[in-house]
């Protein structure tokens, strides 16, 4: 039996680990799992049907059970071991969304904004789930790009929770939700967040930093529910670029 058996029979036997993408017992996510999630490439995304004004949002995989159970085992049941994995994936999309810029991007700066989560939901899960993430992502990216993160938007008001809601439900539920916390004065921005469903938080972000006169390239997810429209991106070459293979991890 090799090393990762015993260390799978360990989280079995003694703690009750289970591999948060597929529940067998390991500790954290399972090579089979992160095996099959580290090999999908990021694709260009929007929803169907699209809201006036979504920004070109790029994702890392479509959202599927596994990736489903990861990130609600990290945003909802704290798993921060998964911080790492998921910067990753959310890394890859926003070095693909500036890699297939059609024009130069300015490399004075470029502001990762974590889409705002609801006051309420931090303090229950004790830490700011996309915020965390997208820091770690900029450390992967530093290495090309001077990336840094800047929570510039916050909730402006109550919203309900979007869970089971309908696309024009959402939209309308997010409608001149958001508002600008700190301002953009240099470089371009790129929203982040860990998933698009119908559009309706990226759009609403968008058009803040619009009203802002804040440069947005455009958006990067983690995850894209599967009843999206996918496209890949232009110039597929970009996504075998040797950053997409091996990601710093510093």
């Amino acid at each position: 039996m090799g090393v990762e058996h015993w260390l799978a029979a360990a989280g079995d036997l003694l703690l009750g680990a289970r591999c948060h993408g597929c529940w067998q017992p390991w500790w954290g996510i399972c090579p089979r799992c992160r095996e099959q999630l580290a090999s999908r490439r990021p694709f260009l995304t929007k929803p169907v049907p699209c809201p006036n004004g979504f920004p070109i949002t790029v994702t890392s995989s479509a959202y599927d059970p596994i990736l489903r159970r990861v990130i609600n085992a990290y945003k909802e049941r704290q798993a921060l071991t998964l911080t790492s994995f998921l910067a990753d994936r959310l890394a890859l999309s926003v070095h693909v969304l500036l890699a297939t810029q059609a024009r130069p991007i300015d490399a004075s700066r470029i502001v990762l904004v974590p889409i705002p989560s609801a006051p309420r939901a931090i303090r229950e899960r004790g830490f700011d789930a996309t915020t965390s993430m997208a820091r770690l992502a900029a450390r992967r990216l530093r290495a090309q790009y001077p990336v840094t993160v800047r929570p510039a938007l916050a909730q402006g008001r109550r919203v309900a929770d979007q869970a089971g809601l309908r696309a024009a439900a959402r939209r309308e539920n997010l409608a001149g939700a958001f508002r600008l916390r700190r301002p953009i004065t240099t470089g371009a921005a790129v929203l982040v967040d860990d998933l698009v469903t119908t559009g309706s938080s990226l759009t609403e972000a968008a058009r803040v930093l619009r009203a802002a006169n804040i440069p947005l390239l455009g958006a990067a997810t983690v995850a894209a529910t599967v009843r999206l429209q996918c496209q890949n991106p232009s110039g597929n070459a970009q996504v075998r670029d040797p950053f997409v293979h091996g990601l710093r991890t510093q």
